[in-house]
């Protein structure tokens, strides 16, 4: 029985997204679906070289990609060694890519923690999902007078775009960068709606983009009937902040999904990101699940 690591191929992306389907229905992850699982799968197929999959004889069986905070085995292939190899692959990624720490979401249930803890890994953080209740009453955007705001378009090269997206996340409690080509391969996707981001310009530089928001409509949760509005992704630049833009965004957000006919909205935060997380509390969003993220340094002293 052959076992072992290699790197991620793109002919892999089918077996990825078998164990990805498979975890999911034995560890039942909190607040995860297979809509969720999709955009991961996406978001790690369009970075290949942040990737690294186990194999047993020739049988992808697990992955690791430190970008996404992920390491899963396919249950079926739990407690043969997958985990531990896949751990330090994990490492070397990280520091390849001059990371000082690895993260990895952890489950507060299952063998997760205890395995988490055997690799010198420790808390560090949690994502919440914060929800928005199909009642809660949200007041429709306005932009400030000295911007305007328009949808994504040929107007804006991606590498523009991708400049903003790096730019409004630089100083993010958890940094969270993209490269090129995850951008490049998230808008080729067949469902790819260039009307759920909107960007906002300074009003005498309409080409300059300095804020935007991205939206997403996933299909119906357990016992629901209407699409569950998701707001991706609010980012506005450093010099830019304070000036009420973040709130506007995520009205538009609200207003569009629920145009659209979403119910309930949800979206992400990092627990330590205490501005977004009041904006988003103020709103009316009530935090639901908690992702605990665990890490450790690439290099211990």
């Amino acid at each position: 029985m052959g076992a072992g690591i290699r790197a991620f191929r793109l002919d892999d992306e089918p077996a990825l997204r078998r164990v990805m389907t498979a975890a999911l229905e034995v560890d039942a992850y909190p607040g995860f679906s297979s809509w969720d699982l999709d955009g991961e799968a996406v978001s790690i197929v369009g970075a290949p070289d942040d990737v690294v999959v186990a194999v047993e004889d020739d049988a992808v069986c697990g992955y690791v990609s430190p970008g996404h905070d992920d390491l899963t085995v396919h249950p079926e292939y739990r407690r043969r060694g997958h985990g531990r190899r896949l751990f330090a692959a994990g490492l070397e990624l990280a520091a390849r890519e001059g990371l000082s720490e690895i993260r990895l979401y952890v489950p507060l249930s299952g063998a997760g923690q205890a395995f988490a803890r055997a690799m010198g890994m420790s808390y560090r953080s949690s994502m919440w999902r914060l929800d928005l209740a199909p009642e809660a009453a949200v007041p429709e955007p306005v932009f400030p007078v000295e911007v305007a705001s328009r949808a994504f378009g040929d107007w804006l090269s991606l590498p523009r775009f991708l400049d903003l997206l790096n730019a409004t996340f630089a100083s993010h409690p958890s940094p969270v960068s993209w490269t090129l080509g995850e951008i490049q391969h998230a808008h080729d996707q067949p469902d790819f709606d260039p009307t759920t981001i909107l960007l906002v310009s300074p009003v005498g530089r309409p080409d300059d983009p300095i804020a935007f928001v991205r939206t997403a409509l996933a299909p119906p949760g357990n016992g629901e009937a209407a699409p569950v509005g998701d707001v991706r992704l609010i980012g506005v630049a450093p010099q830019w902040r304070g000036r009420g833009l973040g709130r506007e965004l995520l009205r538009w957000g609200v207003a569009q999904l629920r145009a659209r006919g979403a119910s309930r909205i949800q979206l992400s935060v990092e627990a330590e990101n205490d501005l977004a997380l009041g904006l988003y509390r103020r709103a009316g969003f009530e935090p639901l699940v908690e992702w605990p993220h665990w890490s450790r340094p690439v290099r211990i002293p």
